[in-house]
């Protein structure tokens, strides 16, 4: 499985578990469920620990990774095309 692979499986995962919590929190300000105080105290501290940071220096964060990740995807298919040339060259001058 490629790490561009993981990333979206990890981004689908985050995306489907804040949507089960946005669905919960609207069925509670909506009166559809009782509210459970552990929930919504662990929600608190989920939404307090996130870092605050300006969405354009998130952004850049988020760009500098990608490229990275895409140098390290292409750096690795550039090897293992060298080692497949390299293999046959090798066995025409056997």
């Amino acid at each position: 499985v490629s790490d561009l692979t993981q990333v979206e499986r990890a981004c689908s995962n985050l995306q489907e578990k804040l949507t089960l919590v946005l669905e919960y929190v609207e069925e509670v300000l909506a009166n559809k469920i009782q509210p459970d105080t552990s929930i919504g105290r662990y929600l608190l501290d989920l939404v307090n620990n996130v870092p605050k940071i300006e969405p354009e220096e998130f952004e850049t964060m988020l760009n500098s990774n990608m490229k990275d990740l895409l140098m390290v995807v292409y750096l690795a298919n550039l090897t293992r095309t060298q080692l497949a040339l390299n293999e046959k060259l090798q066995t025409l001058t056997v």
